[in-house]
């Protein structure tokens, strides 16, 4: 009986541990989401606009024209933003450094208009963490 009480315990802590790391992914997700789209305001930039110029929410993060004009001054400027959406493209730490650092693992900086961002590790961590769960749109 000891036995099994023991392993009826240990399955139970095993669930447990398994459902507060889901908890904890869930809700790195949602700070993700909260950070790219209210924060960070990543969506303005990497989501495509419909005629009419609001965002297309069927095409979150696949990549758009980038909507500000380059100043006169600037010699180089990015004209079309990225898809950031899935798993595409960057490795997630190389994702993730240039949350954290401005510029990518290899030391290459984007183009402005993108901002050289210097996020916490927990915050870049949470908005890839998000951008991983999004389709990604040809």
């Amino acid at each position: 009986m000891a036995v099994l009480r023991s392993i009826v315990l240990t399955g139970v802590a095993c669930a447990l541990a398994v459902t507060a790391r889901a908890a904890e992914r869930s809700g790195n997700v949602a700070r993700g989401e909260y950070l790219a789209n209210h924060v960070a305001m990543c969506v303005e930039c990497h989501t495509p606009r419909t005629a009419s110029g609001e965002l297309d929410t069927t095409r979150l993060f696949a990549g758009a024209p980038v909507p500000v004009a380059a100043p006169a001054f600037a010699k180089e400027w990015a004209v079309r933003a990225p898809s950031i959406a899935g798993s595409g493209g960057l490795s997630t730490e190389d994702k993730i450094h240039l949350l954290m650092t401005g510029a990518r693992v290899s030391g290459r900086v984007p183009l402005p208009p993108m901002p050289q961002f210097r996020l916490t590790r927990t915050d870049a961590e949470a908005i890839v963490a998000y951008l991983r769960t999004i389709k990604s749109q040809p």
